[in-house]
């Protein structure tokens, strides 16, 4: 168990003693130093190690198995350290180097939180199958795969390509609440005016 859950599993025990309901004045003091004892374990277990390093918003320990992601620390806890690792550890998992798309587009996008990282990564992973999909249908072209093998690997090229883009779309309404903004523009035109509505027009020839 990491420290993080140990932390988690500490708070909890400090709720259900702040929770239950004593049956004599000694059952209450009990619960109260439960509590308490409970709430220094959260505590120590939330501390942190002064050599943690950071990077667009991931926060890892010094040891941890990818060492190049690194930068330097704000103020986290250890339960963000260990969420921020596993997330890194799932994108490496994926393939090669794309732990650093997953970090290198979190970063592009300045994702505020950690729902909008995770959704970078997972966006970072549908691009490379959809790019990998694509090289192996392009491959065939020399004849090595028959059509039906190269329409199968295009058209699953193309609905991870779609995932990645709806993806990017679910970000931008997490972002804006959903809302579309409409903007309506009244002309008043008086007799013999013209109004002409639009960006750019360019008149034809004999207008």
């Amino acid at each position: 168990m990491n420290q993080g859950e140990q932390a988690m599993r500490a708070l909890n025990k400090a709720r259900r003693a702040a929770a239950k309901r004593p049956e004599s004045v000694d059952g209450a003091v009990s619960n109260k130093m439960d509590g308490i004892l409970a709430n220094r374990e959260a505590e120590a277990c939330l501390k942190l190690p002064e050599d943690l390093v950071k990077s667009s918003g991931e926060i890892i320990q010094k040891d941890f198995r990818l060492p190049h992601v690194v930068d330097t620390l704000k103020n986290p806890t250890m339960i963000n350290v260990i969420a921020s690792e596993h997330r890194l550890d799932l994108a490496a998992c994926v393939a090669a180097r794309v732990v650093e798309s997953a970090v290198d587009a979190a970063e592009s996008i300045q994702a505020a939180n950690s729902l909008e990282k995770m959704l970078c990564h997972q966006m970072a992973a549908a691009h490379r199958a959809a790019m990998k999909l694509v090289a192996r249908g392009l491959d065939g072209l020399d004849g090595s795969l028959l059509p039906v093998e190269m329409a199968r690997l295009t058209n699953a090229a193309a609905r991870m390509m779609q995932v990645y883009q709806e993806a990017l779309l679910t970000l931008q309404r997490i972002r804006t609440g959903g809302k579309q903004i409409v903007v309506v523009q009244h002309v008043q035109v008086s007799d013999g005016g013209q109004a002409v509505i639009a960006g750019n027009m360019k008149s034809g020839e004999g207008v």
